[in-house]
């Protein structure tokens, strides 16, 4: 039985590639909602025209952070009676055989109706036909199909968190009200996280790619850390420690290999005092 599925694409000032990302799964959706979060409007108009009958674009002149954005995209998607949502960022992109196969592997999961969210691999290029999955991880937004009836039982994506760990705390409120998160391994899709460069090693001198992420994006990332290990921690002890590696390597990074070091050093205090303060949201 055929899917009634939907997209959505949050963009941020985006590069023009997002027009090919979002041609690599235009026809697998049957409308996709592109929703702008930059203050300028930037995007091309001819892209839209030509596709009206399929597009729905939104901007207001607001950066609403994409906890927000994707509460209204399901919110847009159930009231067009669609029953999954395919979230995208605008750096994303499938190859065609593999999406095909991804929403088949879907479409065949015999245990949907108690699945919240579904997901694929971004790190390794793989071609395995077989339908392999596991269940249980946290998936990143990107790529990922929501269940939209379990969505309207889960609640909402927290707001709180404006951007950084909004998928996984929805995946760990999901599997705390007995529905699965279950991930396709052997299904690639290309996604990149945050800008990488060349930088030698301070321990053996030897060249590697590292993401060096802004000091407004590290602030977000450490606050709504510390917002998540308070809430989850008891729970989810494993998967916070390994977030909590993750976030310290990009402090790491950002600290080591950028002269910006003041400016993050002050936002990583106001992280802590935010969180501490409780305000959540968007702060900067």
């Amino acid at each position: 039985m055929k899917m009634k599925i939907a997209a959505c694409v949050i963009l941020y000032n985006p590069e023009q590639s997002v027009e090919k990302n979002i041609y690599s799964y235009i026809h697998h959706a049957e409308k996709i909602y592109v929703i702008d979060n930059s203050e300028i409007k930037n995007y091309s108009s001819k892209f839209l025209s030509e596709h009206a009958s399929k597009i729905v674009f939104i901007h207001d002149g607001n950066n609403e952070g994409i906890a927000r954005r994707l509460n209204q995209a399901c919110t847009l998607a159930i009231e067009d009676d669609f029953e999954y949502l395919l979230t995208m960022d605008q750096d994303s992109y499938f190859e065609q055989p593999a999406i095909h196969k991804y929403l088949t592997c879907i479409g065949e999961y015999a245990e949907k109706e108690s699945t919240s969210m579904f997901g694929i691999n971004h790190e390794e290029d793989l071609h395995n036909e077989d339908c392999v999955f596991t269940k249980g991880s946290p998936l990143i937004t990107s790529g990922s199909v929501i269940n939209l009836a379990v969505y309207q039982n889960i609640g909402l994506f927290d707001e709180n968190l404006f951007i950084d760990f909004v998928d996984t705390e929805y995946c760990f409120r999901s599997i705390l009200k007995g529905y699965d998160i279950v991930w396709f391994p052997n299904i690639f899709m290309h996604h990149e996280i945050g800008k990488t460069t060349q930088h030698r090693s301070f321990k053996n001198l030897n060249l590697s790619k590292r993401s060096i992420h802004s000091a407004v994006r590290l602030y977000y990332m450490t606050r709504n850390f510390f917002y998540l290990n308070k809430r989850y921690k008891s729970q989810f002890p494993e998967q916070l420690y390994i977030n909590k590696k993750d976030v310290i390597t990009r402090i790491k990074n950002k600290l080591l290999y950028n002269p910006k070091r003041i400016q993050t050093v002050r936002y990583l205090f106001k992280a802590f005092s935010d969180y501490r303060n409780h305000r959540m949201g968007k702060q900067l």
